[in-house]
């Protein structure tokens, strides 16, 4: 799997911090081979980071993007949301 930039995601900017974490935090879900609805499930039951949540917007399937969409207060993590909404459904 190609390496993320977590820093600058899908023209989103991150601070070194909250990218370290985001990359920490994929690392673990890679290790511990978590599937997409467990990171899904853990963003619905938890107040997760930003890191994390930026984690879970890239990696959730859409259908579950879509309900981090209504709820997610972050701007940067909508618009990455938004992103990969419009990129899996072209016009």
């Amino acid at each position: 799997m190609a390496a993320i930039n977590w820093i600058d995601l899908r023209g989103q900017k991150f601070t070194p911090e909250e990218a370290r974490e985001a990359s920490d935090f994929h690392e673990i879900v890679i290790n511990f081979d978590l599937d997409s609805r467990m990171i899904f499930d853990l963003f619905a039951g938890e107040t997760l980071s930003a890191a994390k949540r930026l984690v879970a917007a890239e990696m959730v399937p859409l259908e579950c993007a879509s309900i981090m969409l209504l709820t997610e207060s972050d701007s940067r993590i909508k618009a990455v949301i938004q992103d990969r909404m419009r990129e899996g459904n072209p016009s």
